[in-house]
């Protein structure tokens, strides 16, 4: 086993999606072995694939969580712990990119570049059944919802396979996107763990 510090990405459009997602904040950093370092200002952000549905609020984490030495394992235990939760939270198989009471992903584990298949299970979106497990995730590059609240707790991460840090591309996806596409909301308390 090894300590490997984690960028997740959360985000939800459904019921109380703000409540939602500092609960898992909180849900999060109570897994046996991870440790919470850091969480970024929440934003609201429109929505990528399917624009018919409400806004998300999303947001980044960065985590430490003590996990096995090889990499596509490491990559395999992150995702069915954050899956299990998104189920504890009444995660329902809906279609892809469409509305979500809690989305958890993977966005980079240090410098660790895996494809892996995905373990069954793990299928949040029927869309999602025969793709792999990928990591760093394959989208977040490209995808300011994302890149917004990274940049703002790692602007120089640049994971395996990136062109650039969390702040230079969240700078340009901002230039293609717009400012609206993610504006920030709130930044995290962390006394009363929530967005203020």
């Amino acid at each position: 086993m090894r300590e490997l510090v984690l960028h997740l990405g959360i985000g939800a459009n459904l019921d109380d999606p703000v409540a939602t997602l500092a609960e898992a904040v909180v849900a999060l950093a109570h897994i046996p072995g991870w440790s919470l370092e850091q969480v970024s200002p929440l934003y609201r952000t429109t929505p990528v694939g399917l624009v018919d549905q409400p806004e998300f609020f999303n947001a980044a984490l960065r985590m430490r969580a003590t996990l096995p030495e090889e990499p596509a394992a490491a990559a395999v235990e992150v995702l069915m712990r954050v899956k299990e939760l998104e189920r504890l939270f009444g995660r329902v198989p809906t279609v892809r990119f469409g509305p979500r009471r809690l989305d958890i992903d993977i966005i980079a584990m240090e410098n660790i570049a895996v494809v892996h298949p995905r373990p069954h299970g793990t299928e949040s979106d029927g869309a999602d059944a025969d793709r792999p497990l990928v990591v760093p995730h394959p989208a977040a590059a490209e995808r300011l919802f994302v890149l917004a609240p990274l940049a703002d707790i790692s602007p120089t991460l640049k994971a395996p396979g990136w062109q650039g840090t969390a702040r230079e591309l969240r700078d340009v996806q901002r230039r293609l996107e717009g400012g609206a596409a993610a504006l920030c909301v709130g930044a995290w308390d962390p006394a009363a763990l929530r967005w203020v």
